[in-house]
């Protein structure tokens, strides 16, 4: 099966090109072509989480940002935006799972809150009837 693909000229310093011709020889690939291609997709494939991505800055205090550093060199994270960003999530899940259970605390309490009402409605029918059956 074929790719289809697209020329494209490119122009680079001579100093990037003497790198890439190193790379391709240290590499083995058959041309400075294949190096680029080679690049190109390693940094299409490694940046795709960033295309559709907001850049946050923040201000933290000294002392959580140490821990966090921490936790970058223990390996619990790659670098500050990935622990940063896990993080975030957390606290959004932690936030969704709150209104949801809060939404659903609230249906249940109206509910119960229909039934008692309803309950009290009809005891004070029973009530009314007694009365009138003195």
């Amino acid at each position: 099966m074929t790719t289809k693909t697209a020329r494209i000229n490119v122009r680079v310093p001579d100093d990037d090109l003497r790198e890439l011709e190193a790379i391709r020889e240290r590499t083995g690939l058959q041309s400075v072509s294949d190096v680029v291609r080679e690049a190109i997709s390693a940094y299409l494939h490694d940046e795709a989480v960033t295309w559709n991505s907001e850049k946050v800055t923040a201000i933290v205090p000294s002392a959580l940002a140490e821990d966090v550093e921490m936790f970058i060199a223990s390996g619990d994270a790659t670098d500050i935006s990935q622990a940063v960003t896990v993080a975030l999530a957390g606290w959004v899940d932690d936030r969704k799972q709150y209104y949801l259970e809060g939404r659903e605390l609230l249906r249940q309490k109206i509910a119960e809150a229909m039934d008692e009402r309803s309950t009290k409605k009809g005891m004070d029918r029973t009530a009314d009837r007694m009365m009138r059956n003195r």
